[in-house]
């Protein structure tokens, strides 16, 4: 009796040894290497189309040259500049953390996730710790998570989270603000036709509790953009239920502006390859 206790203890022992070397699978993603930061593109909207074109007060209300005004496109660049300011105050941060990941390794963590772990510092002097992690997603796609400390303040901040293809033809982006009491912020979704090239970003308003909540402005490019043109923005005034749509040619600067509650109108609004109000 005592042998055959012995011998089915000890075949159950080895029973459960091989069990838990079958459980014990290899990580199919071990000693591959990371997947691909994100490309700028599908996170920073520019804007410079119209920044670069801005001479020193002409964004600041109508002037006339030559005895025509600028108002349309002066107009249309007011609004884009306001997005812009609100944008970079708030993203300032994120930004930078964002685009600091270029410079650095990743360290594999095991189940198909890469860490970037580094720091940055601002042009204030102030350092962040930040922690980047991408997990490889069974749908072909890369799920990105940051976390952001500064150097004597806030700690592990879960400043924004996304996804992206790994062909790079689509992200979509959820990011927080205010780190000491962290709460929806933006949205950003991103889209690329790898066939033409033609690409959009929009960012939606998703502020808790305030009228402008919804509210969002995209950029277009390429083809697609807008009949006749090649660069195209829309901003939606989510508090007063009004679309704004801007369209213009990035060579020859040329472009139009509709808006029904600036103009009263459902009508275009042109100017010329010198900025000046004309005719369309």
């Amino acid at each position: 009796m005592k042998k055959l206790s012995f011998v089915f203890a000890l075949a159950l022992s080895v029973f459960a040894v091989q069990s838990c070397q079958k459980d014990e699978m290899p990580d199919p993603h071990a000693g591959k290497e990371a997947p691909a930061l994100p490309a700028p593109e599908t996170f920073v909207m520019p804007i410079q189309p119209f920044t670069e074109l801005d001479d020193p007060g002409v964004v600041g209300g109508p002037q006339e040259i030559e005895g025509r005004t600028i108002n349309n496109w002066g107009y249309s660049a007011a609004n884009v500049l306001v997005w812009n300011t609100v944008l970079t105050v708030h993203l300032a941060i994120p930004t930078l953390a964002f685009f600091e990941a270029f410079n650095h390794e990743a360290e594999y963590q095991g189940d198909g996730v890469w860490l970037w772990a580094y720091e940055v510092t601002d042009n204030n002097g102030t350092t962040y710790e930040a922690k980047l992690f991408g997990e490889l997603l069974a749908s072909d796609e890369v799920q990105w998570d940051m976390y952001i400390s500064q150097s004597g303040g806030f700690s592990q901040v879960h400043w924004y989270s996304g996804v992206t293809a790994n062909d790079r033809s689509y992200a979509r982006w959820a990011l927080n603000f205010d780190p000491n009491n962290p709460r929806p912020f933006i949205d950003i979704d991103y889209r690329r036709d790898n066939g033409n090239g033609a690409a959009a970003i929009r960012y939606t308003n998703r502020i808790p509790g305030v009228p402008e909540n919804g509210g969002y402005i995209e950029y277009r490019e390429g083809a697609g953009a807008a009949d006749g043109f090649d660069r195209a923005y829309e901003v939606y005034k989510a508090e007063i239920d009004n679309l704004l749509e801007i369209n213009w040619d990035s060579v020859n600067h040329n472009g139009r502006v509709k808006d029904a509650e600036k103009f009263q109108d459902q009508e275009w609004h042109c100017w010329g390859t010198d900025l000046r109000d004309t005719d369309c």
